[in-house]
């Protein structure tokens, strides 16, 4: 069982006795339950997205933090939506001025999960963890992503598409994913993002063999294209 999955299956273990007991008395914490259950979340959503660099998990989860707090600091003037924005306008400019790398990010030494997928039907998913996937099908019809609270590298410079098009459902929430895309590729988001950052590379338009369409929904997450 990979480290991180079990961090956060113990963690949810010790927050459900902690409601229990909470509620019959046993224990007497002066805040509402929901207020630590968030509390918790966001603070160890933000300090995985410190270690692992992840600028936009990191921001949101200290705006999560300072709405929920807003009245004991002060702030209620600038909550929810004024810190939401700054939380979103921060996370490009940090992405502005530190771009995607096409060279393997230090931390991806660390991941341990790493397969590779042949499918013409790649269906890839992670919750709570880190994962990387090399995609070696020579006839993708179709591609689903779902990551909820995870970090995630799919590299598709071995693949091939079947037609000329392939849509790329991307299902996520508070993740990080990273699409490494061969060069002649073209991508077009048609995401339904909410509070979210898509970064994708320059494009060469004049060498198009292929297009992935990004369809789906993606909310407080970030998506990097990567040509490699």
């Amino acid at each position: 069982m990979k480290k991180s999955k079990m961090f956060w299956g113990v963690l949810f273990i010790a927050l459900a006795v902690l409601l229990i007991v909470t509620q019959l008395g046993l224990v007497n914490i002066h805040m509402s339950i929901w207020t630590l259950l968030l509390t918790v979340f966001f603070g160890v959503s933000a300090l995985s997205s410190l270690l692992h660099k992840r600028a936009t998990g990191f921001l949101f989860s200290i705006a999560f933090l300072i709405i929920i707090y807003d009245e004991p600091l002060g702030l209620e003037a600038i909550t929810p939506w004024t810190v939401l924005i700054a939380a979103l306008l921060a996370s490009i400019g940090c992405h502005i001025l530190f771009p995607a790398s096409k060279k393997h990010t230090h931390y991806a030494q660390d991941i341990q999960d790493k397969k590779t997928v042949k499918d013409g039907h790649v269906d890839i998913k992670e919750s709570f963890g880190s994962c990387i996937r090399y995609i070696d099908s020579q006839n993708m019809e179709d591609i689903t992503i779902t990551n909820r609270a995870g970090m995630m590298k799919i590299y598709f410079d071995q693949a091939d598409i079947k037609g000329q098009e392939i849509n790329c459902y991307l299902y996520m929430s508070c993740a990080m994913l990273e699409l490494y895309i061969p060069k002649t590729w073209k991508v077009k988001n048609c995401t339904d993002s909410v509070l979210s950052y898509i970064d994708m590379e320059m494009f060469d338009h004049n060498i198009v063999e292929h297009t992935m369409i990004l369809k789906g929904k993606i909310n407080l997450s970030e998506v990097k294209i990567i040509y490699v």
